[in-house]
C-alpha cells in the first residue's frame, strides 16, 4: 500500500513537471487548470490498478464517474482557454516574478497543485479497494453525480452568457442566481461524494475520509478559487459589487425548510445547521466542524440529539424606491430555554457611483421562553459612526450600556422587553420595544391593515411611533413575509423575501 502510494506521489510530481513544461513553452500558466481533473485521473487510474485484488461494481462506477468528470473539465477548460488570454490570477503572479516566473512556476504552482490532487485522490483508496460495499457508498457515488451534473450545468450557463455578453456585464441568473460561483460549489459536491463513500467503507478511523473537504475548501474558497477570482473584480466589471450583495459567495441559497420537521433525523438537523452556518461564514475552515458532525450523527443513537434546536432564517433582499442598497439576515434558534437570535444588515445607498449612505448592523439577543429579552450585543456601523450595545436582564431590571468604555449602565425599569423582533408575531401585541441600536424604549401604536381584497394572501399590521411608520406583512400562519417603511425624506423602504428556511 505504501509503495502504491509513494508511485502515485512521483507519478503525479512528472505530471505536474509536464504542465509546467508545457506552460512554459506557450506561456501560458493558466494550463494548470487542466491538468488539474487530469491529476485526479491518474491517481485513480493507479489506486484501480495497484491496490484491490478484485475489482468490485462499486469501484468501476466511481472510477467511471471520476473519468467522466476529469474528461468533461480538462476538454471544457481547454476548449475556453484557446483564443483567450491567460487567466488574470495566474498573470499576477506572472507580474509580480517577472522574469523569474518561467523557472519558479514550477515549484509556485505546478507541484504544489500535483501534490494537492495527490493528496485530494487519497480519499479514493477505499473507495477502488473496499471488497464490499454499503448502501451508504452508493449514496457517496449519488451525491457526487447530482455534483458533477451541477458543475456541468453552471458552465453550460457560463458559455452561453460569454457569446453574447459584454464584458462588463454579470451573470446572475440560473444556477449564478443562487450562488457567485455555482461551478466551484458543483466540485465541492463531487468530492464529497466521494467522501461519504470512504466514509462508509473504512472499518477504522472513518472521519479521516472528510479531511480532503478541508484541503479542496481551502483551494476553492481561499487558494485559487473565490477570492483570487474575485480580487480586483468590481473594477472590470462594476455591477459585480451589487451582485456580492444579494448573492452568497458559495453555498448556494437553496430551500432547506424540510429540514425543519419536528420528526427530521439528527442527520439532516446537523446538515441543515451546518449548511447555514457555512453559507454566511463561507470560511473553508468551518467545512471540518461540518464533516464532523455528519460522521459523529451516522456514528451516534437518535436518542443522543434528542435536545436538537429549531433553526429559522430569513434573508431579506433591502431597497430603497425600488433601488437595491442590500440585505437584512435574521437567524433564529428555539430551544429548550427559549429562543437565541442572530441579524445582520449592510446597505449601502449610492448615487452615481458615489456612497451617500452605509449602514452596517449585527446583533445577537437570547430571550426566555415567554419572549423576554435576556440579553443583546450589538454593533452598528452609520456611515463612520459607531454605536455599540451591551444590555443584560437583573433583578432592577435591564441594565444597558451604550459605550464599552464607559463604566455606568443605564437601569431600564422593565419587567420584560423585547426589541424590534418581526420574526415574530409575538411584537403585534406589544405597545413598547427595545431600540437594539440605541438601548431606548420606544413607545408604538400596532394594528392590523384592512386586506386589499380577497386575493390578499398576507395578513398586514401598521407599527408606528416617532418617525416611524411601518407595514408588516405576515403570511396565515403567522410567518413574517414582508415590511415597507416610509422614510422621513419620502423615500420608502422595502424588504422582499429572498429566502426563508
Amino acid at each position: 500500500m505504501i509503495s502504491t502510494v509513494v508511485i502515485a506521489a512521483v507519478a503525479l510530481g512528472l505530471q505536474g513537471s509536464l504542465a509546467w513544461y508545457v506552460a512554459t513553452r506557450y506561456h501560458r500558466a493558466s494550463i494548470a487548470d487542466i491538468f488539474w481533473p487530469l491529476h485526479h485521473l491518474l491517481a485513480g487510474l493507479i489506486w484501480l490498478l495497484l491496490i484491490p485484488e478484485t475489482l468490485t461494481l462499486g469501484a468501476i462506477f466511481a472510477f467511471t464517474l471520476l473519468t467522466l468528470w476529469a474528461a468533461r473539465l480538462a476538454t471544457y477548460l481547454s476548449i475556453r482557454q484557446v483564443g483567450a488570454p491567460e487567466d488574470h490570477r495566474y498573470t499576477a503572479v506572472r507580474e509580480g516574478r517577472g522574469d523569474a516566473f518561467a523557472s519558479t512556476s514550477l515549484y509556485l504552482i505546478f507541484i504544489p497543485q500535483s501534490l494537492m490532487a495527490w493528496a485530494m485522490s487519497l480519499v479514493l483508496i477505499p473507495v477502488m479497494a473496499a471488497p464490499q460495499w454499503s448502501w451508504l457508498g452508493y449514496l457517496g457515488l449519488l451525491i457526487a453525480g447530482v455534483g458533477l451534473i451541477w458543475q456541468i450545468a453552471a458552465d453550460l450557463q457560463l458559455t452561453a452568457f460569454l457569446k453574447g455578453a459584454e464584458p462588463t456585464q454579470v451573470l446572475d441568473t440560473g444556477l449564478w442566481s443562487l450562488s457567485r460561483h455555482p461551478n466551484y460549489f458543483g466540485e465541492w459536491v463531487f468530492w464529497l461524494g466521494y467522501c461519504v463513500s470512504a466514509f462508509s467503507l473504512l472499518e477504522t478511523m472513518a472521519l479521516i475520509a472528510f479531511l480532503p473537504m478541508v484541503l479542496l475548501s481551502y483551494q476553492l474558497m481561499r487558494f485559487t478559487g473565490v477570492q483570487r477570482t474575485e480580487t480586483g473584480i468590481e473594477n472590470r466589471r462594476p455591477a459585480y459589487q451589487n451582485y456580492q450583495q444579494r448573492t452568497p459567495a458559495f453555498f448556494p441559497k437553496l430551500p432547506l425548510g424540510g429540514f425543519n420537521h419536528p420528526q427530521g433525523s439528527a442527520v439532516m438537523g446537523t446538515l441543515r445547521a451546518g449548511y447555514c452556518f457555512l453559507r454566511r461564514r463561507s470560511g473553508w475552515w468551518s467545512v471540518l466542524l461540518l464533516c464532523l458532525g455528519f460522521g459523529m450523527n451516522l456514528g451516534l443513537p437518535e436518542t443522543a440529539h434528542a435536545q436538537a434546536t429549531n433553526q429559522q432564517t430569513w434573508l431579506f433582499d433591502v431597497r430603497i424606491d425600488g433601488k437595491d442598497v442590500g440585505f437584512h439576515e435574521f437567524v433564529t434558534t428555539q430551544g429548550p430555554a427559549g429562543f437565541d437570535i442572530t441579524a445582520r444588515a449592510k446597505f449601502r445607498y449610492r448615487l452615481l457611483g458615489v456612497t451617500l449612505f452605509s449602514y452596517d448592523h449585527e446583533v445577537r439577543e437570547q430571550y426566555d421562553s415567554n419572549m423576554c429579552l435576556v440579553k443583546i450585543e450589538s454593533e452598528t456601523k452609520t456611515n463612520n459612526t459607531v454605536q455599540h450595545l451591551e444590555g443584560i436582564v437583573t433583578d432592577n431590571g435591564y441594565a444597558m450600556q451604550t459605550d464599552r468604555k464607559a463604566d455606568t449602565k443605564t437601569v431600564l425599569d422593565e419587567a420584560c422587553l423585547m426589541t424590534f423582533a418581526y420574526w415574530s408575531p409575538k411584537l403585534l401585541t406589544r405597545q413598547q420595544l427595545l431600540n437594539g441600536q440605541t438601548g431606548q424604549v420606544v413607545d408604538v401604536t400596532i394594528g392590523p391593515v384592512s386586506t386589499a381584497g380577497p386575493n390578499e394572501d398576507l395578513n398586514r399590521y401598521f407599527l408606528k411611533g416617532e418617525k416611524m411608520n411601518i407595514t408588516l406583512g405576515f403570511s396565515q400562519d403567522g410567518l413574517w413575509r414582508s415590511l415597507n417603511s416610509k422614510l422621513p425624506n419620502g423615500r420608502e423602504l422595502t424588504y422582499h423575501l429572498r429566502n426563508q428556511t
